[in-house]
């Protein structure tokens, strides 16, 4: 025979799937507990079902009801143990719901024993009591250990129902309340999240007159903006950027409680070359954060990591635009350091510069300290009229000089008036540890370490146009074997795929070895003009590459033309000029590591020297600090402070 007994819920018992009809209440609640328990004694029975009464009455009534029961469902259900033990029969199939597995019990919405009650039996009572909240216990346990082991974006149906059931059992728990906003948001049901939000403070409110947390407040706030940034990010957005929601959710909810003075840490975005920091942080850059703060982005360059504040020249570029769209305000002394910074003046010797102790480079020093004291002073100006959000690609190029006012910046001004949000390779960290280092032990940044695509992410990649397209015959297996999952050298191998040139059957385990390996199978005239295209910095006219490279300007854009259909060169229009820039900025740094110290001086003064001819001072002058003239630097940073004054006299 098998039994199956319901205890959660209205209980009852099916012997063979038909219903069993117990003689009373008691004999009942007597087999009931013997379910749950497994084993009792007669005087534990008699005391729960009886206490009320004399013990002989009470065990003269427990003998008539284990007689009755053993009647019922048969002698061996209930094993008699000599005169007081009693127990259920091991061999006899009873199934029972309070023995379902944890997974499964998890999702019971039912009350154990519910609307049974026996007359006079206290005792009994506090024991269902007891029961129940071990059910609450156990079942509240299981949904955390399920929620903490749940992939929201794989599985929000599977999160839905145990929130739900959490919910059920623990409605005024705010902690429950808090798991599920933040799981939703993760899964992108954001209407899920607020709806849930906004049923637990209406029960709050007319069930207890109480209002939801601070923490709970901001996190509806939280997920609200996220509602409203998922649906402003542009479609173009969405379909050039894949994956990485999690990241881009971590980074945009420390934005959101900065701008909603909460606390937030400032976030630094780590990973190996070619892992997609760059494109993350354009995305973010990229979002609407509705004019709510200024936004200045930065770049930092390894060609020019010894060059004082040239982070800081992009930043100035940033504020030159903004005082133009008369978005910040600034005194008369303030646009001149601008002008100063953002014409190269401001690039006074770097105190971590080797020097014999002169009275020069004590002056040097001091000149650097009192720039670095103006820029500060500036940026208080501007936290004070707007909270400013400051990125940074490529951190761990930046010179020694930005790096100290940078952290001079953010223990004043990080996290209240100023959030950071810096991307930085991870085998560059050591550039920037002190830099890090002080940071962190002020709390005042987190790190996202960015991974290089799972199998998965790379099929479902490949699912997608173009690349699906592109990727051909090589399935996502092989790709991700090839590629380790790195986005830049995924992207490179479907690109080559997809021109069919070479056999592409070379492991790319690493991005050094995959351009190293596409720039050995280049023509010679090729690699020259890759070569001149790193030295002139982000981009590169016709004529300077002309210059370096001795070639007739037909023939250097048939190979730049070549250049470009392989992938490693992109062409555009900038005020009414054709300019080259390289596809990605690791490519320029790889390829200008390779050039000889001889080789970028003799090119840098040959750029220097056209450039300064054709009237671009700025640029004349990113080249002479590159080369050996540094007399003719500093002739250049008179002439654009004279031309300055003179714009601002006649302002």
């Amino acid at each position: 025979m098998e039994y199956e007994v319901t205890l959660l819920g209205i209980p009852g018992v099916c012997r063979d799937r038909e219903p069993v009809r117990f003689p009373y209440r008691k004999a009942e609640g007597i087999f009931y507990y013997l379910c749950v328990e497994k084993h009792t004694n007669r005087d534990e029975l008699v005391s729960l079902f009886w206490g009320s009464g004399d013990e002989a009455s009470g065990r003269k009534n427990l003998r008539q009801a284990l007689f009755q029961l053993r009647k019922l469902l048969g002698e061996e259900v209930i094993v008699l143990q000599g005169r007081n033990d009693l127990k259920l029969n091991q061999r006899v199939e009873i199934k029972t719901d309070w023995d379902m597995p944890d997974r499964d019990f998890s999702l019971c919405q039912d009350r154990f024993l519910d609307f049974f009650y026996l007359k006079d039996c206290p005792e009994f009572e506090e024991w269902v009591e007891e029961k129940r909240n071990q059910q609450i216990s156990r079942i509240l346990r299981e949904i955390k250990i399920q929620l903490g082991e749940a992939v929201p974006a794989q599985n929000p149906e599977k999160i839905r129902l145990l929130i739900e059931a959490w919910n059920h059992w623990s409605p005024w728990d705010e902690e429950m309340v808090l798991a599920g906003m933040k799981l939703y948001g993760q899964a992108e049901k954001y209407d899920w999240g607020v709806k849930l939000y906004q049923e637990y403070a209406r029960r709050l409110k007319e069930d207890l007159d109480e209002e939801p947390s601070h923490q709970a407040e901001v996190l509806f706030q939280t997920l609200l903006h996220r509602k409203e940034v998922s649906s402003l990010r542009s479609k173009t957005s969405k379909e050039a950027f894949f994956g990485r929601l999690a990241e881009i959710q971590a980074v945009d909810e420390q934005i959101f409680l900065f701008l909603s003075n909460e606390d937030a840490r400032s976030v630094i975005i780590e990973g190996e070359v070619g892992v997609g920091k760059t494109a993350l942080i354009r995305q973010i850059f990229g979002m609407d954060h509705r004019g709510e703060a200024l936004e200045i982005y930065a770049n930092c360059y390894g060609a020019e990591s010894d060059v004082p504040l040239r982070a800081f020249r992009d930043c100035f570029q940033c504020l030159e635009r903004l005082h133009g769209e008369h978005r910040i305000s600034l005194s008369g002394k303030e646009e001149r350091l601008i002008r100063r910074m953002t014409s190269g003046e401001g690039r006074s010797g770097s105190p971590e510069e080797e020097g014999d102790g002169s009275a020069d480079d004590s002056r040097k020093t001091q000149n650097t300290a009192a720039l670095e004291t103006e820029i500060l002073n500036l940026f208080r100006n501007l936290v004070s009229q707007r909270k400013i959000l400051l990125y940074i690609d490529s951190l761990h190029w930046m010179d020694p000089v930005s790096r100290r006012l940078l952290q001079r910046m953010m223990i004043e001004l990080g996290n209240e008036r100023l959030f950071l949000t810096a991307a930085c390779r991870t085998d560059g960290k050591q550039a920037v540890r002190d830099l890090l280092l002080a940071l962190n032990e002020r709390a005042l940044v987190t790190t996202i370490h960015l991974s290089c695509f799972t199998e998965e992410e790379v099929g479902e990649l490949v699912k997608r146009e173009p690349f699906q397209r592109l990727a051909g015959e090589n399935g996502a297996r092989e790709l991700f074997l090839r590629t380790e999952g790195n986005p830049l050298a995924l992207m490179d191998l479907l690109n080559q795929s997809g021109q069919k040139n070479g056999d592409g059957k070379e492991r790319l385990s690493r991005i050094d070895m995959m351009i190293q390996l596409r720039l050995e199978r280049l023509p010679e005239r090729q690699r020259r003009t890759l070569e001149a295209l790193s030295v002139c910095g982000e981009e590169g006219e016709l004529e300077p590459l002309s210059l370096l490279t001795k070639s007739e300007p037909l023939d250097l854009v048939e190979e730049l033309e070549h250049l470009m259909r392989a992938g490693l060169v992109a062409e555009k229009e900038k005020e009414n000029k054709i300019v080259y820039q390289f596809t990605h900025q690791y490519y320029r740094d790889y390829v200008y590591s390779q050039l000889s110290q001889g080789r970028k001086r003799l090119w840098h003064t040959a750029a220097a020297h056209w450039y300064e001819k054709a009237g671009e001072l700025r640029t004349a002058l990113y080249h002479y600090e590159r080369s050996s003239e540094r007399q003719q630097a500093e002739t250049v940073c008179a002439r654009l402070e004279a031309e300055a004054l003179k714009r601002e006299e006649k302002a």
